[in-house]
This record gives C-alpha cells, structure tokens and sequence, in this order.
C-alpha cells in the first residue's frame, strides 16, 4: 500500500513538466484540480493589485481639481462684481470684498449640493449598470462621464463670470450617470469579486486606503499646477487623465460577467418594478431565518449595522474640514498650512488602510478563533458549535467565471467550501475602530498650539477602517446573490452621512465658533462616534447553522 502512494506521490511530482500527450494517469484529476486553483489565485492577486491601481489613479484624478475649483468660483464671481463695479486702483486683491466672498461661497455651496444629490442618484444607477452590464463596463462609464463634465467645466471657466458659473453648475447633473460615488461602487464589487471570502474585507481595507492617498496626492497636485500655471491648468490636466484612466481599465482590468438572476428573482423584477432599481435599500431589511432547532427568528444585524455605520460617518466624515476650519479659525493657518495638514491626514490614513488594516484583520482572526467566537453567535437558550452559515442561494456568476483583458474566457474560482463562513473579528473592529476614533477625536478638545494640531492629524488615521470593516460583515451577513446591493447600501448610507455631517456639524461649529467655544465641536463628533459604537454592540451575524428564509 505504501509503495502505491510512493508511485502516485512521484507521478504527481513529474507530470507538471511533461507534456508529451500521453494518456491521463490516475492522478490526473487531482493535477486538473489543483493546478487551476494556483493559476486563479495568482490572476486574482494581479487584479487586485491592477485594481488598487486605479483607484490610486481615478482618486488622484478626481482630488486634482478639488483645490482649484473653489478659487475658480472666486475668479468667476469678481469678474461678474466688476461688470457693474469699478476697481478700486489701490487694492492689492480686487476680489477680496465680502460681497464677492459671500457670492462665491454661495454659488459653491450650491455646487456641492448638487454633487452631492446627483452623487446618491449616481450610486443607484451604477448598481443598475453593474448588474446589466458588468462591472468593468460600468466602471469605464462612470469615469468616461466624468472627463465629459471637465470638458463642460473648462468652457465655463473660460467663459467666466455668471455665466460661466451657470454652466459649471449645469455641467454637475453629468454626474448621475458617471460620477466618484458610482467608480467607487464598481471598485468595490470587481474586488469582491476577484479576491477570496477570508480576503475580503483587508482587501476592501487596501483599495480604500489606495482611494485616500491617491486623493491626498491629487488635492496637493492641483494646488501647485493651479498656482504655477494658472486656473485652467488643473481642469485641462484632469480632463486628459481621465482619458487615460478609461484607456487604462479598457486595457488592464478583466470583463467580469454581469450577475445573472435567478428565477425567483427575475419574476420578482416583473412585479417589483420601479422599487427593484432602490434595491440597495432592501438590505437593511430585517431578515428572518431558521434556526437549527427548527424555529424561525427576525434578524437585524444588517439594519443595526447600517445605523451604526451611519452614525459614524456622520461622525468621522466632518473631520477633514473641521480641521482646517478650527486651525484657520484658532491658529491662524492658511492655504499652505492647511494643504499640508489635510495631506498629511489623508496620505496617513490611505497608508493605514493600504498597508496595516489587511495586517490587524489576518492577525485579528487568528486571535479570535473559533472558541472565542461561539459567544458572538451565541443563542440566548444554550450554546453552539461553530459552523460556517448555510445559505440557500446560488452563487453570482462572477464567483464561476471571469474573463480576460482580451475577451478570452478563463476559469476562475469554483465556490469555496467556506465561501459563507462568517469572520467575527471584522464586526468586532468595526466596533472599536468607532471607540477609539471617538477618543482620540474627544482628546482633540485640549489642543492649544497650531503644531498640535499636526499630531491630531497624525493620530487619528490609525482609528480609520471602520467602513472597510463594515462592508466586510454585511457581505457575509447577505447570499452572494446580493452583493452587489450590500455594497451599494453600505456606499449608500455613507454618502447621506457625509451629506448629513456637512449640515450637522457645520452649524454646530458656527454656533459654538460665536461663542467662544468652537473646540467643543470635537467632543460633538466623540459623542456621535460612541453612540454609534453603542449601537454596533447590537448587531450580531445570524446563529451558526441556520437557514435563510426564502420568500
């Protein structure tokens, strides 16, 4: 028996580097077997690693005009000012009167307005675009779109004035079908897609740290191109990278099949309608499953999950501008402070998320076996065994098979044994990620020279992950077959947040700026965070062994 395995093992051993046509051995199957699963796994890592790439680029492409826009409504509003006026000779900067100050902040403020509440339509129609037409397909559309509406831009900006501000906010509705929220959707799913169930959420950690760098890059970018080579520079710059960035995903990311729909969920289509294209919202309802001895329980890990992530965006994403506001308004800072403040913030926590958040995660998993986490999937009446969940739906075809750059079909993965094994660590950093970002941002209220506010932006990066985390769980928390929505609510209910923080937080800094007392504005933000880790304490994975309820 034992020379037997001895044969197989060394015919095993031979037969990768023989190719002479020879009839399949009794190992065959197994060298079938094995040698696809290292070959997709070895493309799987490419991708990611092409995929982080161009979030690096697209980022970098949309900061670079961040910056310089606001300075382009500024230029726009004095020359309307100075159609009705008459310079005065001795002033150093003829646009610096609060009349044109405020007129600019006015129109731009309705820009961001606009940008933001086409950016929630944007992300709603690139989930429809990725389930019709793939996720590479949808990808180069929402970054095509883009290029035309800097196209736009520049013809308003050389037309200057009101006019010129009319077609530069006009040229914003181009962002409902192409715009940062819907590319960043497609990232999300191509590497969901691409990279294995336990890789998951580091890798989701990898990307957005790739998106925060490259932003941070891009906002210094366009700052020196502005100032060096006048107003237009930027924009023009911009319009050409983002040519490139199509070419680039044309060229180097493979065509992954659109999700096909089962017939449960085509004849649900017909009778849902108009309801199916706000599909992403359905995730957060709460969700009835069978437990192992039989009985039927409502689940809201999902919707306790979302209403944390919630709150803590809204208590996070103010963080950049409350930065610089409280370091103007305190200490004085100006453009150049300020830039490298916020770089030094952004670049920081895109390292994190890139290159340690993926680390915590492996190690955090380890730390956190399955003996430790029979208490997060515990039943109230009793204990049990870990098992990974079993889910009753088929997996997408972007799980069966990828395609090629060159439209060549590959194999890709077949469905891991424990492709629904739940991972507790990521609800669990998800959690204190939101703790401790609620400390250090509290601790933020004792700062009172200008260079501590350096050492504010250097610690607080290292709470950063939480969103990362989240999409991790939420993924595992719904069937395959919806992943394309859980990642487009999870998006979704980040982008309202930060539509919500804006409004909350920037009245609150006003209202505490008239008084005095503006460095409490931090503890407003601390205050959100821990209430939104009280409220992520609630949400919990279905119980081990049970059975979704299909309707």
């Amino acid at each position: 028996m034992m020379s037997r395995d001895k044969e197989e093992v060394s015919i095993m051993a031979v037969a990768p580097k023989v190719d002479d046509g020879t009839p399949a051995e009794e190992s065959t199957p197994l060298l079938g077997h094995d040698q696809p699963k290292q070959s997709t796994a070895k493309r799987g890592n490419s991708v990611l690693l092409r995929a982080l790439l161009c979030a690096f680029l697209v980022s970098l492409t949309f900061g670079i005009t961040q910056v310089p826009i606001l300075y382009a409504f500024r230029i726009m509003t004095c020359d309307a000012y100075y159609e009705n006026h008459e310079p005065d000779p001795n002033d150093t900067d003829i646009c610096a009167k609060r009349g044109i100050e405020a007129s600019a902040a006015r129109s731009f403020a309705l820009l961001a307005a606009s940008t933001t509440i086409f950016g929630l339509v944007n992300l709603l129609v690139a989930g429809w675009t990725i389930k019709r037409l793939g996720v590479k397909s949808a990808l180069v559309i929402q970054i095509f779109w883009p290029a035309v509406r800097l196209l736009i831009q520049n013809i308003g900006i050389m037309t200057g004035s009101n006019t010129g501000i009319i077609i530069v906010q006009a040229s914003q509705i181009i962002t409902i079908v192409g715009g940062p929220n819907g590319y960043v959707l497609c990232l999300n799913s191509l590497v969901a897609d691409v990279v294995d169930h336990e890789a998951r959420t580091g890798a989701l950690g990898r990307l957005q740290g790739c998106m925060y760098f490259g932003a941070a890059v891009g906002f210094l970018v366009g700052g020196v191109v502005g100032e060096a080579f006048g107003i237009l520079a930027p924009f023009r710059m911009t319009l050409a990278l983002f040519l490139l960035c199509c070419l680039y995903v044309a060229v180097s990311l493979p065509a992954i099949a659109a999700p096909e729909e089962d017939e449960r969920q085509k004849g649900s289509q017909q009778t849902m309608g108009i309801a199916r294209f706000f599909g992403p919202l359905r995730i957060f309802a709460p969700q009835k499953w069978t437990l192992p001895d039989g009985r039927t329980r409502t689940q809201f890990g999902a919707l306790t999950l979302g209403i944390g992530v919630f709150l803590g965006i809204l208590a996070t994403g103010y963080i950049a501008v409350l930065l610089q506001m409280y370091a103007t308004a305190e200490f004085n800072f100006g453009q150049k402070e300020n830039g490298g403040l916020i770089f030094l913030y952004s670049s920081l926590r895109g390292a994190f998320l890139s290159l340690i958040f993926p680390r915590i995660i492996a190690r955090g998993r380890q730390w956190l076996g399955s003996d430790d986490r029979k208490e997060e999937f515990e039943e109230e009446d009793g204990e049990q065994e870990r098992s990974p969940l079993v889910q009753v739906h088929p997996p997408t075809p972007a799980e069966i098979e990828t395609v090629d750059p060159m439209e060549n079909e590959e194999p890709a993965n077949p469905p891991a044994q424990d492709e629904q094994e739940t991972f507790a660590f990521d609800l669990f950093y998800a959690r204190f990620s939101l703790l401790l970002d609620g400390i250090l941002t509290g601790l933020a209220v004792f700062v009172s020279k200008g260079w501590q506010m350096y050492i504010v932006a250097v610690l607080l990066p290292f709470a950063a992950g939480t969103g990362a985390a989240a999409k991790g769980s939420i993924i595992q928390m719904l069937p395959s077959s919806e992943r394309v929505d859980a990642l487009s609510g999870i998006t979704l209910v980040e982008n309202i947040a930060r539509l919500s923080t804006t409004a909350v937080f920037g009245l609150a800094f006003a209202a505490l700026a008239e008084v005095g007392k503006s460095h409490l504005t931090f503890l407003c933000n601390a205050a959100v965070a821990l209430l939104g880790f009280t409220v992520l304490l609630f949400s919990r994975f279905p119980p081990n062994g049970s059975h979704r309820v299909v309707h």
